[in-house]
Order: C-alpha cells, then sequence, then structure tokens
C-alpha cells in the first residue's frame, strides 16, 4: 500500500492564451498558454474570438490530480509557480507523496491523474504486476553532488558496510545507485541489512544511531554530512543514463487516456514544465533564490548545484524516447540480477505512446510563445 499523500490546493483559473494544437487521429486540444518570456506570471488575456473559434474539448470541466514532490523536495507545483505557469484552462490539484514510487503508485490505484517519477521507481512499479501507461520521458537534473551514501563515523567505504544496517527509500533511485555502489565494492543486498525508510525517516535513523548508513538525495544528505556523517560514494555518475541526467517518466492514469479532454490537459501541463524548465534556465537567479528558500539549503550551494547540473544536461520533458527505454531496462536488469524482481520486466511494455504526437505540438506551442526562454541552454 503506497502512502496517501496530501492535496496541498486547488488551482485553475480563465485561459489567458489559448492555442489550437491538432493531436493523434485528429483530436485537436486546446492549450493554455501564459505568461511571458520575462516570467513572473505576467500574462495577456485570452481574446473571446480565439476562444470561441478553439476546436479543441472543453477543458473547463477537468480536474487534474497530480502526484508531486513537496517543495521543500522540488515539485511542479513551485516549479510552475516561478515560471507564471499555474492559470491553466483546467483545475490542478497537488497531492504530495514522499517519493517517485508513491507518485506513480497512486496513479496506478486511480487516486491521481498524472504523476513523474524516476526510471527506478518506474520499472520497479512495472515489476509490481500493475501496469502503468508512461506517455512522456523526462531527463532530470542531476545534481551529482546530492546523491550520496553516507554512513557513521567510523566508517570509511562502502565495504565497510557488510553486515550493517543501511537504510533507503524503497522503489527510487537510492535503492539503484546502492545496489551499483555495494557490487563495484563486491557486495550485494544480501551482505547488508537493508532498512527501507522515507528520506526523513531515514535521517533520522542515521542521526540517531539507528541505522549505520543512509543512501539519500537532496536535503536528507546535506544534513547528514553537516552533522559529520563521512560520504562513502556519489551516486550521481551511476543515474546519469544515454540522455544525460537521471531518466524518468510520467505516468497518466489508464482509464485518462481515453477521455479526449483530460488527454489534452495532460499534454498541455507535461508542455507547461517543458517550458518551466527553459524558464529556470533563463532566469537562474530568481530560480535559485525560489528553490533555496523552498529546500532552505544555502543560496551559494543551489546556484552551483543548478549551474553545474543544468550544463551537464538540460532538465526536459517530452514524447516517449527509445534511448530513455534502453536505460530504464538496464535499471529492471539490475533488480533482477539482485534477485529484487519476481522476473523479468519489459520496460517497453509500460511505455503509451499515444499522446506522443499532442505532447510534441504542446511543446511546440511553448516554445513559439516562449522564444527568449527556450533559446537559453547554458546557465550562467
Amino acid at each position: 500500500m503506497y502512502q496517501r499523500g496530501s492535496v496541498q490546493r486547488r488551482i485553475g483559473g480563465r485561459v489567458r492564451g489559448a492555442v489550437a494544437v491538432a493531436v493523434a487521429a485528429g483530436l485537436a486540444v486546446t492549450l493554455a498558454a501564459c505568461g511571458s518570456d520575462s516570467g513572473g506570471g505576467s500574462s495577456a488575456a485570452a481574446s473571446p474570438a480565439a476562444a470561441s473559434a478553439s476546436s479543441g474539448p472543453d477543458l473547463s470541466g477537468v480536474t487534474l490530480r497530480v502526484a508531486t514532490y513537496p517543495a521543500a523536495i522540488g515539485g511542479d507545483e513551485a516549479l510552475l509557480k516561478a515560471a507564471g505557469l499555474l492559470d491553466t484552462p483546467y483545475k490542478v490539484r497537488f497531492q504530495t507523496y514522499p517519493d517517485g514510487g508513491a507518485q506513480t503508485g497512486a496513479v496506478n490505484q486511480g487516486s491521481a491523474d498524472l504523476a513523474r517519477g524516476s526510471g527506478v521507481a518506474n520499472v520497479l512499479i512495472a515489476a509490481g504486476g500493475t501496469k502503468p501507461n508512461f506517455v512522456s520521458v523526462a531527463t532530470l537534473r542531476l545534481p551529482t553532488s546530492l546523491q550520496w551514501t553516507v554512513a557513521k563515523k567510523g566508517i570509511t567505504s562502502i565495504a565497510d558496510l557488510r553486515g550493517k544496517k543501511v537504510a533507503y527509500t524503497k522503489n527510487t533511485t537510492t535503492q539503484y545507485f546502492l545496489l551499483k555502489q555495494l557490487a563495484s565494492a563486491g557486495l550485494t543486498f544480501k551482505d547488508i541489512q537493508p532498512v527501507p525508510l522515507t528520506p526523513a525517516d531515514g535521517l533520522s535513523a542515521l542521526l540517531g544511531g539507528s541505522v549505520d548508513a543512509l543512501a539519500g538525495f537532496g536535503k536528507t544528505v546535506q544534513v547528514a554530512v553537516a552533522k559529520g556523517n563521512p560520504i562513502l560514494a556519489d551516486g550521481g555518475p551511476i543515474l546519469k543514463g544515454s540522455l544525460g541526467g537521471l531518466v524518468g517518466a510520467y505516468n497518466a492514469y489508464t482509464s485518462d487516456l481515453d477521455d479526449p479532454a483530460k488527454s489534452a490537459a495532460i499534454a498541455d501541463y507535461i508542455g507547461r514544465i517543458e517550458a518551466s524548465f527553459a524558464w529556470t534556465r533563463a532566469h537562474p537567479a530568481e530560480w535559485d533564490k525560489i528553490t533555496a528558500t523552498n529546500t532552505n539549503q544555502p543560496l551559494e550551494s543551489v546556484t552551483a548545484n543548478f549551474k553545474a547540473s543544468e550544463n551537464s544536461a538540460n532538465s526536459a520533458v517530452g514524447p516517449v524516447d527509445p534511448k530513455a527505454l534502453t536505460d530504464q531496462q538496464a535499471i529492471a536488469d539490475t533488480f533482477q540480477a539482485a534477485g529484487l524482481l519476481p522476473g523479468k520486466v519489459n520496460v517497453a511494455g509500460s511505455y503509451n505512446t499515444k499522446l506522443n504526437p499532442a505532447i510534441a505540438a504542446a511543446i511546440a506551442s511553448y516554445k513559439a510563445k516562449f522564444p527568449a526562454n527556450f533559446a537559453v541552454t547554458t546557465v550562467k
């Protein structure tokens, strides 16, 4: 059973800009494009004539339930708000979950419509017997300095973890890079005492002494290191796939793909996420301040981390990409080799390309709306 998320807020509003986009099989999707290249939420209202001329489905009655991380970890809501792209022609209800596995599981159970999870969470969900529908591939910025395995003082290497209690978050990237780190030291999961915990509980367990090490990411490992716990290994290089960053995907609730209005909203939402990523690169100082505040990290660290990670591989979302499937199949094979999966997982069978044309069209429309933002690929 997945941990229930908390509904943070319900948003929505009038369409501030509309662009009609042709979708697969003749389906037309109405996209709302708000904001300006300068960001900050300013926008122009859509003209009544343009709205009435649209032949796409009516999105005003759609509520898109999006499972996401809380702002302290890095969720969609903070990203869209920063870019000024929250004023959608459909309602969005954000539901927060502590990790990607729980988010993807919520979609499979029907308690959410859309969720973005890492490649690791996705392949493990696919192995669980419930077929997900991954409709979009995400390349997520990879802060290599924040994907660490840390330990108690006195433990100096991964090899020292033999027989030790090691906390990690099940069905997430931490479990994957821990497996690979153990293998590099000639160890397997059977050689340690794995303790599955949420990131926050894992940190508390390490600081309280009930576990010997923690495979974690972001703020949790920063706090552990600040308390004097040594870093044993960096998981970042392990997670960097063929697309240059951590591969993830958006999982959509199955029945939504047969609903023209829900499908249109999903495609538009993914287009907005891509436009928001572009906004962060075009406005790094603004985004770094927001991130530092939300995550309670030093601004200098956030700034350096964002620049390094985005210049390694731009964060992006888009249609299903065969390269991502290859990366995720390799992840699945790693878990199977470790005896952690019941059998062979066919990752490709978990992807659905039905929305590929709609997502591509949505992104193209936002690129046309915000050309200056999309032109920035290097963070200065």
